[in-house]
């Protein structure tokens, strides 16, 4: 797969969690949070061509692994920061 899907594919996969959230935020019928909106939007810009880099760089062979990786990178972010690291001796 070229570079430029790839990068395409974990994009939509970076965002439909965000998506997802703010269905579930809206659909529940519950408020939504006032927020910075400009600063969101930039952290959500950037946090999209991460998670398209990581895609190209995990160099999948088909669209889906490619959105795989975009929807799955918040979970593997968030695994590596919970575990504490080590020391070593």
């Amino acid at each position: 797969m070229k570079p430029q899907r790839v990068f395409v594919w974990g994009c939509v996969g970076g965002v439909a969690p965000e998506i997802l959230r703010w269905f579930k935020i809206v659909s529940t019928g519950a408020l939504i949070p006032q927020l910075d909106w400009g600063l969101y939007s930039v952290f959500l810009v950037l946090y999209i061509l991460l998670v398209s880099a990581v895609a190209v760089a995990f160099n999948p062979d088909g669209p889906w692994k490619a959105l795989w990786v975009g929807a799955s990178l918040p979970a593997i972010i968030a695994v590596l920061v919970q575990a504490a690291p080590s020391a070593i001796k």
